[in-house]
């Protein structure tokens, strides 16, 4: 159901449920509280938040950063971890698509980005990908609130 929500709604049990691994392997998380409303599906941004901060938690080496940050309709998760090739970046999407480093090191099975992906074309929301290897990857989930009719 399309609502109008706190993103600090969403993010705030995202981030407390992978609070231990924060701690475990020494990331630094930059989350200034967002005190901005959209409108979308709680939920279903919920499961996408939490697949991508799972991803940036995963591929982040110990003592990383990652930082969450919205701006202009664009909620920002960023992160200092091993990065995604330029050739893989068009590809994270896709279903069953793993890249090499997630078949290598993390027995990824490439479906949780690709249904991010379709949950996010259901809410008309749009992922994208910025990324250099050894430096880490940027995902935008940008919220086109214009888009939306937003008399809920």
């Amino acid at each position: 159901d399309l609502q109008k929500v706190k993103i600090d709604e969403i993010l705030h049990p995202v981030i407390k449920k992978y609070a231990t691994f924060f701690i475990h392997k020494k990331l630094k998380l930059q989350y200034i509280p967002i005190d901005e409303v959209v409108v979308t599906d709680k939920k279903w941004l919920g499961v996408i938040a939490e697949q991508v901060l799972s991803n940036a938690v995963k591929y982040t080496p110990d003592g990383g950063r990652i930082e969450i940050t919205f701006n202009k309709d664009v909620l920002t998760i960023k992160d200092t971890g091993i990065g995604i090739a330029s050739h893989d970046q068009t590809r994270i999407f896709e279903r069953g698509f793993s890249g090499f480093n997630g078949r290598m090191n993390y027995h990824s099975s490439g479906l949780g980005l690709y249904l991010s992906n379709e949950i996010a074309k259901n809410l008309g929301l749009e992922l994208s990908v910025e990324s250099v290897v050894g430096e880490g990857t940027t995902l935008k989930i940008l919220l086109q609130q214009d888009k939306l009719d937003t008399r809920v």
